[in-house]
């Protein structure tokens, strides 16, 4: 069958019409539901902004206020509470009964029971106000023989999104702050949701009533009838693709990325004279679902010149962030060195990107960038002003192939490179009277000249070359001598047996 065939194409289209049709009270549903979703996104960002607001505040008033009730302590409250957008009003309860606030006399009853602690002496809570009988959301500071409460400024459904016909709640635990006081729709609810706080101890809850729901539902056949006509078009359309489109390289490699298949593999760098791992090499693979690894040089030519291999770049990341906790080296000096292309070094993208993982379990020091000589920096100084970002975080940069392209040594003065990395295929010829051993060696005294300049020897895979280029300062190796390039779960268990295997090499 083919599917360019009008009458082919008319039934794919009128089935999804008719299956589209058949959930249009779904389709409605899920309006409502993406409705009250997106407003608790909404709601929760605003009350925790309130919360952080009170906590600073209270923060604040704890090196501010004497806590005696005075004059004065009520004017500082009753000026900052006018002012915040954030804080109703402020309240101090002195040991002994003695209160007061922000509006005179105290206007809240303490319910301890439901307090939270979120830091040190700060609680959150609900308190109930003895004027209208409500629950207001609290922020507690706990000192010695006072407390310091900040009422929360409620926060309230649009009336844009719904107007009387919705019920919202604080949930603090077990205990419910109603802040839409609508109890005549408590038979009438048909929907709701909730989400947590990723900040604080509580959750919002949203409930629409029947009438909010029903006049969707008398909508939704006609865009559930839009939408079957949508689907088959485009259901034609992409079918008709797919059958005249070519796997080409490209659409492959897009493939992989949507589907997470690129992946690092590490190859070790060791200290041939402490014997010590110093970081790794991070290289990418292509590993297929079906465990298939396609070589790199099937596709990364392709995609250096593509352009792909920029959200190749940025998959790789997420892995070797999360690698490097997996490794425990956050406390440590080791490095693991991603290549990047002269694209990267055209704008800040990879810095903002490295930047959005940082965390606590990793230092910037433990990634570094490798640049090869191989393809040329049209933009050099474009390049200086977006490495100085990676350089004041810490993030070093090596020239990798060193000796092989366009740059020189060039790039080691422009760039600020700390590192070079000496290609194979010069290593391959020590112990030989090839020509480039003359190559060799005027890299390895341009490193010596340049006090701060450190190198590592790649693709070094006998014992001979490993003495040989210690005898010239070069102590820094990678290759199979020591290690193959890797996953992490092999990596892990390398680490255990590493010292045996070094020390094994090494005689």
């Amino acid at each position: 069958m083919k599917l360019y065939r009008p009458w082919t194409s008319l039934f794919i289209i009128v089935a999804c019409i008719a299956v589209t049709l058949g959930f249009h009270h779904h389709i409605a549903g899920y309006y409502v539901k993406h409705a009250i979703d997106a407003e608790l996104e909404y709601l929760i960002g605003k009350l925790d902004s309130h919360v952080t607001e009170a906590i600073r505040l209270n923060d604040e008033f704890t090196e501010e206020l004497a806590f005696d009730c005075s004059i004065s302590d009520i004017e500082k409250m009753q000026r900052v509470a006018f002012t915040s957008p954030h804080v109703r009003l402020f309240e101090v309860h002195i040991a002994g009964g003695k209160e007061c606030s922000s509006h005179g006399l105290a206007v809240e009853q303490d319910e301890k029971a439901s307090w939270k602690n979120l830091r040190d002496n700060i609680f959150i809570g609900s308190e109930l106000n003895k004027i209208n009988h409500t629950h207001d959301l609290t922020v507690i500071y706990q000192g010695e023989g006072f407390n310091l409460i900040a009422d929360i400024e409620p926060i309230h459904i649009p009336k844009a999104f719904c107007e009387n016909c919705a019920v919202l709640k604080v949930q603090l635990g077990s205990f419910d702050i109603l802040v839409s006081d609508l109890n005549h729709l408590a038979e009438d609810l048909s929907l709701s949701s909730f989400i947590y706080s990723e900040q604080y101890p509580f959750s919002l809850s949203l409930a629409v009533s029947k009438n909010y729901l029903s006049p969707v539902e008398h909508w939704s056949g006609g865009i559930s009838l839009g939408i079957g006509f949508l689907i088959g078009i485009l259901l034609v359309m992409g079918m008709q693709w797919l059958l005249s489109q070519n796997q080409t390289l490209e659409a492959l490699i897009k493939q992989g990325l949507d589907k997470h298949e690129f992946k690092p593999f590490y190859q070790p760098i060791v200290h041939s004279k402490s014997g010590k791992i110093v970081g790794c090499e991070v290289l990418v693979r292509w590993v297929k679902k079906d465990g298939t690894i396609i070589p790199p040089y099937q596709f990364i030519p392709f995609a250096e010149d593509s352009g792909l291999i920029l959200p190749i770049t940025e998959q790789l990341l997420y892995r070797v962030v999360r690698d490097i906790q997996t490794l425990n080296w956050g406390d440590t000096d080791k490095f693991m060195s991603v290549n990047i292309v002269p694209e990267h070094l055209q704008n800040d993208d990879l810095f903002h990107t490295i930047e959005s993982l940082k965390n606590d379990h990793w230092q910037y020091h433990n990634l570094s960038l490798e640049i090869t000589e191989r393809r040329k920096i049209e933009d050099l100084a474009q390049a200086k002003k977006t490495l100085e970002k990676f350089y004041d975080v810490g993030i070093e940069l090596k020239l990798d192939d060193a000796g092989t392209g366009y740059g020189g040594f060039a790039y080691v003065q422009e760039l600020k490179i700390s590192t070079i990395k000496i290609d194979k295929m010069f290593i391959d010829v020590i112990g030989t009277d090839d020509m480039k051993n003359s190559v060799l060696s005027s890299i390895i005294a341009f490193a010596n000249e340049a006090s701060s300049m450190k190198t590592i020897a790649e693709g070094v895979e006998t014992r001979e070359q490993v003495e040989l280029l210690a005898k010239h300062g070069v102590y820094k190796i990678q290759g199979y001598v020591y290690a193959k390039p890797m996953p992490i779960e092999e990596l892990v268990e390398w680490k255990k047996i590493a010292k045996n295997l070094i020390a094994m090499a090494s005689h």
